[in-house]
């Protein structure tokens, strides 16, 4: 309550209800939006605005105002008749129940602007690129003030909502809503637009309005039956015209005049409002649309349509259908219908954006790397599946880029030895996992560029190629440059040391014979030891090797490799003694470390068939099944984290219905409402 009085200084009914004494102190700056500056679109004295603000004061008198009005038939009537400029913005936020968020979230919107003030993102990028083709016809958006409030409303709403941030359209229907309204009006207005009157419209996908487009489309069938079967027979998109209709809530398609009066009626009913006027539109211009052959002649038809409306639409106008049809004709969009066909759609079109989105990636790459089309479908489904997955759980998944966690979790759904172990806390576990973290973390390294902040799609399918289509012999040379870590074409002791730990891990993960594969490593550290010698022009000392090689076997041998990280610390004592002699074990190149290696089966088969064929495009029915409505339980998820977050921190009357009267309410004054007819006869509206 103490707030209360700020509050009511904002409301244009108070100060209609209070003209002798004015709330608004006179150096305050006048209430509503950029029109109060730089004009209404339209002729306020044609529209009877004065006659329309008296009907509106005898109905907040009797009836309430702002936070406390009842809603009455006549509301819907006078609404019909068209909103006084002045109280329009009002009147909207009253409506959609924006109002009663900016009451009880007062100083939040001018909170968020101080928070961030000065801060970029993404978002914020792209909003600067749509500021200067908002509504650029009316006068406001051609001056930096204009061009300001719109920015920050934008950039406040981007930063209060990070999981959706901007999206394409959110500024035209925000510059619309300014004209008539402050920015913290603007800002609630957008929240309650965004997040319940058309979920789904200004998203990345646009999936709402894509799965609303479907659903006008079954409308039109059902209600204009010869029109859908001239589309069909002539292959015309609906779509095409009426898609923008929808995302721009008809601001962008029609005269803003008109475009206001949409806004209107969409505040007070719901979404289905836009419904009944893009069928009432299609109606009217029926049988032009029955001649059209193509698109361009069919949005032809309709641009022309908007461009010559009448002002308004009276009993004498020229088009005789004008002066019968109304959006009401078609009553038989109800909510409720609306609510189902969206249930029955909504699965189609999450997976037609998805399969769209997965054509367009894969078109796009630049490089294939040797996978046919079903191989690289199952890689994009894996890579975007696991990046998704990531993002629910807090992870940072800009641009599609894959940190060290997300493609471990990457092959994890690609092979089977990567997974690792943590619920065991057995010593050699331990030390196995620290291994594998350490050989996975490797492989990420080698497979994302320097210049990229983590692996993006092509990268993975550039990697995944490198393994997969590689032959004994580059495989052989993958694992050297894999540890060839100062790029300088030669492995030297701590490099082979690294290699033949991790590659034990690699062994031993593949469900090899831990003895056989203790004997492959140590055959390997020999092996180069010889190679290396032999590159220095030293005869190898076969005797002592093979001592040597008997002595590392049997340490591994010894209880049966009980301690795994023991029998590694032996490997690391044996090297290191060499090194101690400062004549370097280890100092090889690819074609020897090549001789190295062959001289062992087990690292033959490993390196010509074993690590690649361990990697498997293969995609589980259970991964289609989340695939499908991956997008759909997005939504769903964040819907659900905002409504838990305004549990528990808001008040109860955080959010409200746009018609709070649910208890009994009085009568309509038979006075208002006659005057209301009269009034709408005078305008010439039977209806909107």
């Amino acid at each position: 309550m103490k707030k209360l009085g700020a509050f009511l200084a904002t409301c244009e009914s108070e100060n209609l209800l209070n003209e002798e004494q004015k709330l608004i102190d006179v150096t305050t700056e006048p209430i509503g939006g950029l029109g109060v500056q730089f004009g209404y679109p339209g002729d306020a004295r044609k529209a009877k605005d004065k006659s329309k603000m008296k009907l509106w004061k005898k109905y907040f008198q009797e009836n309430g105002r702002n936070l406390t009005m009842v809603r009455l038939p006549t509301f819907g009537k006078l609404v019909r008749v068209g909103l006084p400029n002045a109280l329009r913005g009002e009147l909207w936020e009253v409506c959609s129940g924006s109002v009663y968020l900016r009451t009880t979230n007062q100083g939040v919107y001018e909170e968020v602007l101080k928070t961030y003030e000065g801060q970029s993102s993404l978002s914020t990028e792209e909003i600067e690129k749509d500021l200067n083709r908002s509504l650029p016809e009316y006068a406001a958006y051609q001056t930096p003030e204009g061009i300001d409030r719109l920015r920050r409303v934008l950039t406040a709403y981007a930063w209060q909502n990070p999981e959706l941030g901007y999206c394409q359209a959110m500024n035209i229907v925000t510059s619309a809503l300014l004209i008539y309204m402050s920015e913290e009006q603007a800002f609630w207005t957008l929240n309650v637009l965004v997040d319940r009157m058309c979920p789904g419209y200004y998203s990345t996908s646009m999936y709402g309005a894509l799965l609303d487009q479907i659903i006008f489309e079954q409308l039109v069938e059902k209600t204009m039956p010869i029109l859908w079967s001239h589309l069909k027979k002539t292959d015309i998109q609906l779509s095409v015209a009426c898609l923008p209709w929808f995302l721009s809530l008809y601001v962008n398609s029609m005269p803003l005049l008109f475009a206001f009066r949409v806004l209107d009626c969409l505040f007070m009913e719901g979404p289905r409002i836009l419904f009944q006027i893009g069928l009432a539109i299609l109606k009217l211009n029926g049988d032009e649309l029955l001649k059209a052959k193509d698109d361009g002649a069919f949005l032809g038809i309709l641009k022309h349509f908007f461009t010559s409306l009448d002002i308004p639409i009276n009993p004498n106008s020229r088009n005789e259908r004008a002066r019968k049809l109304t959006y009401r004709e078609f009553a038989i969009v109800t909510d409720d219908l609306v609510t189902e066909l969206r249930r029955q759609n909504q699965l189609k079109v999450i997976a037609g954006i998805e399969s769209y989105t997965k054509r367009s990636a894969i078109r796009h790459i630049k490089d294939t790397a040797g996978f046919d089309k079903e191989e690289i479908s199952t890689i994009y489904d894996k890579f975007f599946g696991v990046l998704y997955y990531a993002k629910q759980t807090g992870r940072n998944t800009e641009n599609g880029a894959m940190d060290i966690e997300t493609f471990r979790e990457l092959l994890n759904s690609l092979t089977t030895w990567s997974k690792i172990k943590f619920h065991d806390e057995s010593a050699n576990e331990s030390y196995m996992r620290t291994l594998g973290l350490q050989f996975t973390q490797r492989l990420y390294i080698n497979i994302k560029p320097e210049d990229h902040q983590g692996i993006m799609f092509q990268d993975a399918v550039t990697g995944l190629s490198e393994i997969m289509h590689g032959d004994l012999m580059s495989q052989i040379e993958f694992y050297f440059k894999l540890y060839d870590q100062d790029k300088d074409g030669k492995l030297v002791n701590a490099d082979v040391l690294c290699m033949a730990k991790e590659l034990y891990w690699v062994l031993c993960q593949m469900q090899q014979d831990p003895f056989i594969a203790w004997d492959a490593i140590c055959n390997l550290i020999i092996r180069s030891i010889e190679q290396s010698d032999i590159l220095r022009g030293t005869q190898p000392n076969e005797e002592k090797n093979a001592e040597k090689l008997a002595e590392l076997i049997g340490l591994g041998r010894h209880d049966g490799i009980q301690s795994i990280q023991k029998r590694m610390e032996e490997l690391d004592a044996f090297l290191l003694h060499e090194a101690e002699e400062k004549k370097p074990s280890i100092e090889i190149c690819l074609p020897s470390f090549r001789m190295a290696v062959l001289t062992n089966e087990c690292l033959e088969m490993f390196f010509d068939s074993g690590f690649s064929t361990s990697f498997r495009l293969v995609k589980l029915a259970s991964e289609q099944q989340k695939s499908l409505g991956r997008e759909l339980f997005e939504n769903l998820f964040n819907e659900g984290k905002k409504l838990a977050h305004s549990t528990m921190t808001a008040p109860s009357t955080t959010y409200r219905p746009s018609s709070p009267s649910a208890s009994p309410v009085p009568s309509p004054s038979t006075s208002t409402s006659n005057e209301v007819d009269t009034l709408l006869s005078e305008l010439g509206h039977q209806d909107a």
